[in-house]
C-alpha cells in the first residue's frame, strides 16, 4: 500500500546474495521505525525465505523486490539497483535512499545517522573518482557474454573476451560517443528527487548501459554529472574521497578489505556512517561488537 507521509523516513536499499550473520546484523541494526528496508536477494539463493526475514524485523517495514540473478560486471547489477529504487519511490517519499550491500554495517547509532542526514537534507552522497573519464573501454564496446562470464576466471572466457574486443576495435566499434561519462563508487545515499529522476530514466539507462562492463560504477555518476543534481553534492570534489558517500571502505589492504577485530579503533573513531565489508568466516567477533556498540539500548 502506498503511503504519502514518509518524507522524514530513511529508505535502505540492500543488495544481498547471502542470508548470513552480516545480513541479519545489518537488518537488526537498521530495525527502527524511522527506516523502511528494501531488499533485493539474488535469485541464486534458493533457500532464502522472505516471510521469515519480514518477521525478523520488528520496527521497520520490509519490502522485497522481484528477485533476479546478479552477475559481477554485468547490467544485472544496475538492474538490481533500479528494482530497489523503483520499489522504494513507489512506496513513498524518503529523505534519503541509502544503497548498501549485504556485507555492510552501520558504524553509528540510528540517532546519529538520522541526525546527520537531517542536517544534510537535500544533499547527494555520490563519490566521483576523478575529473577525467578514463574507462571508455567499458562503455564503447559490447560485452554480450558478461552475464555468463562474470569475473572471467577461466582461460576460455578470457580468450573469448579478448577476441571480442579485438574484433570490435578492428572494425571501429565506438558506441555512446555523445555522452559525458563519469565513474565512482556504486554505493550511494541520494535524495527523493534524484531517486525519482533515476527511476524515470530507466529506458535510457538500459539503452546506454546494457552490454557494458562494470558500469554500476558509472551510470549514476553519469546521470548526476549531466544534470542539475551535480550542484547538490555533499562533497563536490572529483577526488575519490570517501567522505562523498560517508562509507568506510579500504581498497589498500583488500578488494575491498574485510574488517577485523584489530580494526576496532579505526571503526569506532571514524566519521563515516557505514562500513564495508564484513565476513563472519573472516572475523565473527567484529560483527558482534559493532552490533553491541551501535544498537541503542
Amino acid at each position: 500500500m502506498q503511503c504519502d507521509n514518509l518524507f522524514a523516513k530513511q529508505a535502505y536499499l540492500i543488495i544481498a546474495h547471502k542470508d548470513d550473520l552480516v545480513f541479519r546484523t545489518l537488518l537488526k541494526m537498521l530495525d527502527d521505525p524511522r527506516n523502511d528496508i528494501f531488499i533485493h536477494m539474488d535469485s541464486k539463493n534458493q533457500s532464502y525465505n522472505e516471510d521469515e526475514i519480514t518477521r525478523y524485523v520488528g520496527n521497520s517495514n520490509v519490502y522485497h523486490t522481484q528477485r533476479t540473478s546478479v552477475t559481477w560486471g554485468g547490467y544485472s547489477q544496475i538492474n538490481s539497483e533500479l528494482l530497489l529504487i523503483k520499489k522504494a519511490v513507489s512506496t513513498g517519499k524518503y529523505q534519503h535512499y541509502h544503497l548498501l550491500s549485504g556485507a555492510d554495517l552501520p558504524i553509528k547509532t540510528q540517532d546519529e545517522i538520522v541526525r546527520f542526514f537531517e542536517e544534510n537534507e537535500g544533499k547527494e552522497f555520490i563519490r566521483f573518482e576523478k575529473a577525467d573519464f578514463v574507462y571508455a573501454d567499458r562503455t564503447q564496446y559490447f560485452y554480450p557474454f558478461q552475464e555468463i562470464a562474470g569475473r572471467i576466471k577461466s582461460r576460455r572466457w578470457r580468450l573469448i573476451y579478448r577476441m571480442s574486443l579485438f574484433i570490435q576495435k578492428s572494425i571501429g566499434i565506438k558506441r555512446n560517443q555523445d555522452i559525458s561519462f563519469q565513474k565512482g563508487t556504486n554505493w550511494f545515499s541520494i535524495t527523493d528527487s534524484l531517486a525519482r529522476y533515476v527511476a524515470g530514466k530507466e529506458e535510457w539507462i538500459k539503452s546506454v548501459f546494457q552490454y557494458t562492463f562494470c558500469c554500476d560504477e558509472v551510470f549514476l555518476q553519469t546521470i548526476v554529472f549531466n544534470s542539475d543534481f551535480r550542484n547538490h553534492l555533499f562533497h563536490s570534489g572529483f577526488d575519490n574521497d570517501l567522505h562523498a558517500i560517508m562509507r568506510l571502505i579500504d581498497w589498500k589492504r583488500g578488494f575491498p578489505y574485510v574488517f577485523k577485530q584489530c580494526d576496532w579503533s579505526e571503526i569506532k573513531e571514524s566519521e563515516m556512517m557505514f562500513a564495508r565489508k564484513f565476513d563472519e568466516n573472516v572475523d565473527r567477533e567484529i560483527i558482534l561488537r559493532i552490533s553491541n556498540e551501535f544498537i541503542k539500548k
